[in-house]
């Protein structure tokens, strides 16, 4: 059994692929969110709205609050009226069942691919990315680049889990036949150690999703049996292997 702890709605895209529908998880998301905007940022992105021409979803959690927001601010029509673009599948699924049309450049999509795509098509104004509070993310970054007009707008924040769920959590590594851990990003190694302090790592195979979680445990002093390359397929093709 594999222990896991991303967001349920990131790693949607990674439960989608085939060569990891056969391996069993204990799926823990130590991370949460809730909804949160800031009220004056609101206004002037609900006032704006007509400005955008596009919308691009970075991840199915973003989506989700985006759409609550979307909702609470009735610009239904605004956002159809925008080409919205997603990276991943299970967002786009998401949209659509929410009668908001999603593009996805490529499958699976990369940063790269949707300005590539952007580029392609003839179509002026700026792009609105919904966001999570204190969340750094790769696309907004590359829009500016190339001196590209974007908006972040933050529709979520990460809130601690109450400690019934830790509880429960603990409980149910303790009684789990956990065999690999796999520690997708860095924060999700401090998360590990933290919400599982009883968990001898060295007595487990351990998968580091990247290069940053394996520089962050050997300075620790430990050293991951497996390293993937960063992105959800790279993760399934050395769990495949295990």
């Amino acid at each position: 059994m594999i222990l896991f702890t991303a967001d349920k709605d990131t790693s949607a895209p990674f439960f989608e692929l085939e060569l990891i529908k056969e391996k069993k998880f204990l799926h823990l998301p130590l991370e949460n969110f809730q909804y949160r905007v800031d009220e004056e940022e609101s206004g002037e992105i609900r006032n704006h709205m007509g400005e955008f021409a596009f919308i691009i979803h970075g991840n199915l959690r973003n989506a989700k609050y985006f759409v609550e927001w979307m909702k609470q601010n009735s610009t239904e029509e605004q956002v159809r009226g925008c080409v919205n673009i997603v990276l991943d599948k299970p967002t786009a699924k998401f949209l659509e069942s929410h009668d908001i049309p999603a593009i996805q450049p490529r499958e699976p999509a990369k940063p790269i691919d949707i300005l590539e795509f952007m580029l392609r098509i003839s179509k002026e104004g700026s792009t609105l990315y919904p966001t999570t509070e204190n969340k750094t993310e790769e696309m907004p970054g590359l829009l500016k680049e190339l001196q590209m007009p974007v908006a972040e707008f933050s529709v979520c924040e990460e809130v601690p889990l109450d400690e019934e769920t830790l509880k429960d959590y603990k409980a149910e590594v303790g009684k789990s036949p956990v065999e690999v851990i796999l520690l997708h990003n860095r924060s999700s190694y401090v998360r590990v150690k933290t919400a599982f302090p009883d968990l001898d790592l060295l007595s487990k195979t351990v998968v580091a999703g990247s290069l940053g979680t394996t520089e962050l445990m050997e300075k620790e002093g430990l050293k991951p049996d497996y390293l993937a390359k960063g992105s959800w397929d790279s993760i399934a093709k050395v769990l495949n292997e295990i």
